[in-house]
């Protein structure tokens, strides 16, 4: 019996030394809550640099070209000057007769043919004398129809006389005055012919006279500035006292717009017909305009020390308008030989995008990108062929300068490349 029970108790007897199925259990979750921890810490810290990492834009960009032989190319700076922009073709529209002004065809800004009548002056005078020489022309022409009649009536009887004479029928004084009449009749038509020539000129006169009463435009162009009123008196010489007008209308061919500008008498060695230049208007300082020295005018200006230059435009700019200021910068070839006043070396010059080139704060700039951010570098561009405009100086080939992204870009700001 004893050995029995004591069988059953160590039955009972528990083993410390076996493993636990509830210590795994714990570790298992211990790690998963870990793990779920480490997950959750690496979202926040990643959504936290999103929210707090500086803003980013997106841009697009277009690599900077060399120009190489194209125009523009390798060009410095000689000299500057300002000056204004004039028509080659300007003129002081007046009238050949003096009268009062009837009619003004034209306010300024009209544009006209050679030949338009701009204006009329009073004319029923010189009307009247193209009617009344048109009338007398016509007594003319129909006087010369009568003498003519009678000269062939008296040609006739001259004939039949003659011919009785022949037959024995008529007397030599009968013929003697046939024959008189028929050359008086002649004489007359003569005379009358002669009137009528006369009659004629008397009505070219007096049309030239009508004529000389309409102010036409000279040459193709642009009225510019009216000089006088309707009902003004207008005159070839205007009058001292200011009661007459000297001209009707001052007109400028617009398609002959080239600059005039004074150089300093000192500097003006360094320039020479044919040289390239580049033209900014006043009214559109951020665009470039190339041009031409024209002529140099042989004479200066003992006052200011200067001598007058006219620069042509290389292609007719309509946005050039007379009396516009502007600043026109001359430019030498890469290759050409240094000037006596020692001009700078050029640097190289690239092309970039027309849209690459953007008014910040009043300067012409182009944003470079660099590492993710953007510079920003001033740069004085010259219009191209196309799209695209020249760049000396500030720029280096192949770098990549921004074409499109937000128009409030700044200096340094962080972008991204689309």
């Amino acid at each position: 019996m004893t050995r029995t029970g004591s069988a059953d108790l160590s039955g009972l007897r528990l083993d410390r030394d076996a493993p636990r199925e509830e210590d795994g259990s714990r570790r298992y979750r211990t790690r998963f809550f870990l793990l779920l921890a480490a997950v959750a810490a690496i979202v926040a810290g990643v959504v936290a640099y999103e929210a707090f990492r500086p803003h980013s834009s997106i841009v697009t960009v277009s690599p900077a070209e060399a120009l190489g032989g194209r125009p523009g190319a390798g060009a410095s700076e000689v000299l500057t000057a300002n000056g204004y922009v004039v028509a080659r073709q300007r003129a002081a529209v007046s009238t050949e007769v003096s009268g009062r002004l009837q009619r003004l065809l034209v306010e300024e800004g009209s544009r006209v043919r050679k030949g338009d009548v701009l204006g009329i002056l009073q004319n029923e005078e010189q009307r009247a004398s193209v009617e009344n020489a048109k009338a007398a022309l016509g007594a003319a022409e129909a006087s010369v129809a009568e003498t003519r009649a009678n000269a062939r009536e008296a040609e006739l009887t001259l004939a039949r006389t003659r011919e009785l004479l022949g037959k024995g029928l008529s007397s030599q004084a009968d013929f003697d005055d046939a024959e008189a009449k028929d050359k008086a009749a002649a004489a007359r038509v003569r005379s009358a012919e002669a009137d009528v020539g006369s009659a004629r000129a008397q009505l070219d006169a007096a049309r030239v006279s009508y004529e000389r009463t309409f102010i036409r435009a000279p040459f193709a162009g642009a009225v510019l500035r009216k000089e006088a009123e309707v009902g003004e008196i207008v005159s070839p010489i205007p009058s001292s006292g200011g009661l007459t007008r000297g001209a009707v209308v001052t007109m400028a061919n617009l398609e002959t717009v080239e600059v005039e500008v004074d150089v300093n008498e000192g500097y003006v060695s360094r320039v020479h017909e044919g040289m390239r230049a580049e033209i900014a208007l006043d009214a559109y300082p951020d665009e470039r305009f190339p041009g031409r020295v024209r002529q140099i005018v042989p004479t200066a200006d003992r006052q200011k020390a200067t001598v007058l230059v006219k620069v042509a435009f290389d292609r007719h700019e309509p946005r050039a308008l007379p009396e516009m200021g502007v600043r026109v910068t001359f430019l030498t070839d890469a290759d050409a030989p240094p000037g006596p006043g020692g001009e700078p070396v050029p640097t190289v010059a690239v092309s970039v995008p027309r849209d690459a080139v953007r008014d910040v704060g009043g300067k012409t700039v182009v944003f470079v990108v660099e590492g993710g951010r953007v510079a920003m570098r001033t740069v004085s561009p010259r219009p191209l062929e196309g799209d695209r405009v020249s760049v000396s100086g500030g720029l280096a080939p192949g770098e990549l300068v921004v074409t499109g992204g937000p128009p409030n870009l700044k200096d340094r700001d962080r972008v991204r490349v689309r």
